[in-house]
């Protein structure tokens, strides 16, 4: 059996690739950062906006780990100190080894049909499947599959005795998903990785992503294992330069952004790996995770760990308001079933999208972009602007700074309701809202404007003449800064690099002087990082105090600013490096009139 499997895959590879052999007038990219950077992403990645992630393979048998990632099962198991040796020892026996679970892994229970439906249910537009892990484990036969312990590791010669990855791309692409595959570049054990890495990635890497790539044609590749060497030593330039130019996906497939310490750098989107959905609009990208804290299944988790419909449904919506796309996991028995919980939670993300995906499918960032807004999120198409209500901001909610005319708002769940009161005015447009929200995750409200969006991000005064600097509205300068919104928080954290900085563009209407108040948090071990409040040739400074937690909030007082004359200005809150910076949870900047 084994060698059968062994000649069906070479023969694969080699029928295949002369199917593709390079053409004079289709070789434009060059095995260069510089040239390869030029190519456009494949329209149908921005359109699709929501994915589904499997992760399985033998790591699914012992489904366990204490936090983090169970799929880490066997590189964990190094450590005989851990908590997931002492788990094996117990339940496996100290002499059985991790090559031992393949046989184990049966997936008897699989329907790939029944897995295709189910993600078709939940609205998502293309799957991403493990073809290798880092444990080196192919859910395919390959020809390069041969560890340190032994020489059948792929699901075709052990455990479920199946082409996993083909039987589940053919289930999906027969109902129009787009199949694409993940693909570690490292095998933690592999012989050549250990030995020499350089023949490691010429040997093995090149060969087998290629194998993978002609035998199952991806629409959409997710590279790991990717950060022990620089792109120079994988040879990514010329590996990128044959996808792009010969393979059979180079016209569609796209490809993330793990080639080699080369992370949000070079790659047709970026990848945000359990980031938050807060990358910006700046470059395609996407955010993966898992729907509790892992990817692969994890016994070890409770209903707890798991995120709750509202959170998922308010993360995709907070993604695509970012420009991104979101790539859900799912972690599958080692029998083949999704657990229900997570079958509930893609059915619940696919009623809401029924209703709904008009505010996702094709759409872009927000308009109103870096701002960001308490109450939820904002995407666009052309003449349109959807308002994402993560919760009820009061009365009405208010689009600061739109100067497009409106001519109709509507809940998208309800568009047989009567229409919602629009106000325009000095200040932006504020619409009016009822005393209960259609949806209690997200309720979107499709605002139709004439012509494309057209925003003024200057802030303004509120009717007694002070201006409330929030940290939703500032402007982010550098990539270490997050905005958090969530349970008593609302602030800037994560704010590790004191080179980075935010700011605010303001008007003042009535010239005078304002007291200036700062409100932050600021946690136990962290108080002292100084700072300066910067507004043309005014300057203050200041250090934190401790608030007790990073949800426990204290206003200062940072002095008085004069403005002489009415106009538009820049603050700026940039922090210092000495003493050592030890972050700040921003909360907002007052400047209110004195006297």
């Amino acid at each position: 059996m084994r060698l059968v499997y062994r000649c069906f895959a070479i023969i694969l590879f080699l029928v295949l690739i002369p199917s593709v052999a390079p053409r004079a007038a289709e070789e434009k990219y060059e095995p260069s950062w510089e040239s390869i950077d030029q190519r456009p992403i494949p329209a149908w990645f921005n359109e699709a906006k929501f994915g589904i992630f499997v992760v399985w393979g033998p790591y699914s048998v012992p489904a366990y780990v204490d936090k983090g990632y169970s799929e880490w099962y066997r590189w964990r198991l190094e450590d005989k100190n851990s908590d997931t040796w002492k788990f094996h020892e117990r339940n496996y026996g100290a002499d059985f080894a991790y090559e031992d679970f393949a046989p184990l892994f049966k997936a008897e229970m699989w329907d790939p049909d029944f897995w295709a439906d189910l993600f078709v249910e939940s609205g998502a537009r293309y799957v991403v499947t493990t073809a290798n892990y880092h444990d080196g484990f192919c859910l395919y036969p390959s020809a390069h599959d041969a560890t340190t312990r032994t020489d059948k590791w792929n699901s075709t010669e052990v455990g479920p005795m199946r082409d996993l990855l083909g039987e589940l791309n053919a289930a999906g692409r027969k109902r129009g998903l787009r199949m694409g595959i993940y693909y570690s570049l490292y095998e933690w054990f592999h012989p050549l990785w250990i030995e020499d890495r350089d023949r490691y990635a010429l040997e093995k890497f090149h060969p087998q992503f290629k194998e993978v790539v002609c035998g199952y044609k991806p629409d959409i590749i997710f590279l790991d294992g990717d950060w022990d060497m620089g792109h120079e030593r994988w040879r990514s330039e010329e590996l990128a330069a044959w996808l792009y130019n010969e393979s059979p996906v180079r016209d569609h497939v796209v490809v993330n952004d793990r080639w080699g310490q080369v992370r949000n750098m070079h790659g047709d989107y970026y990848s945000s790996e359990y980031g938050g959905g807060n990358y910006p609009p700046t470059h395609p990208w996407e955010e993966n995770r898992g729907i509790g804290h892992s990817y692969g299944y994890n016994r070890n988790e409770t209903i707890y760990d798991y995120d709750s419909e509202a959170d998922l449904i308010r993360m995709l919506s907070k993604i695509c308001g970012n420009g991104g796309n979101f790539l859900l996991d799912v972690g599958p028995t080692a029998d083949g079933r999704i657990p229900v919980i997570m079958q509930e939670r893609l059915l619940q993300i696919g009623a809401w999208l029924r209703k709904n995906g008009d505010a996702i499918y094709g759409s872009r960032a927000s308009p109103f972009w870096p701002r960001r807004f308490a109450w939820g999120a904002c995407t666009r198409k052309p003449g349109r602007i959807f308002v994402h209500l993560h919760e009820r901001p009061g009365d009405e909610v208010e689009l600061p700074g739109l100067l497009n005319e409106v001519t109709g708002a509507n809940f998208l769940a309800d568009e047989k309701a009567a229409p919602l009161q629009v106000t325009a005015g000095a200040r932006g447009v504020s619409i009016g809202l009822p005393s209960h929200l259609p949806d209690d995750a997200v309720s979107v409200i499709a605002l139709t404007i004439v012509g494309e969006p057209e925003v003024d991000m200057t802030l303004r005064p509120r009717k007694d003449g002070s201006l409330m600097l929030r940290a939703c509205e500032a402007r982010v300068h550098g990539p270490s800064p997050v905005y958090e919104h969530q349970g008593k928080k609302d602030q800037i954290g994560y704010w590790g690099d004191p080179e980075d900085s935010v700011s605010w563009a303001f008007r003042i209407d009535r010239p005078g002087v304002f007291e200036v108040h700062l409100t932050y948090s600021c946690a136990k071990g962290c108080a002292g990082s100084a700072f300066d409040l910067l507004c043309g040739e005014w300057s203050a400074e200041g250090a934190t105090r401790e608030t007790g937690s990073w949800s426990d909030y204290r206003t200062d007082h940072l002095g008085e600013i004069e403005f002489d004359e009415a106009g538009t200005f820049d603050l700026e809150f940039k922090p210092r490096s000495e003493p050592q910076w030890k972050s700040i949870g921003l909360g907002s900047i007052l400047l209110e009139p004195k006297g």
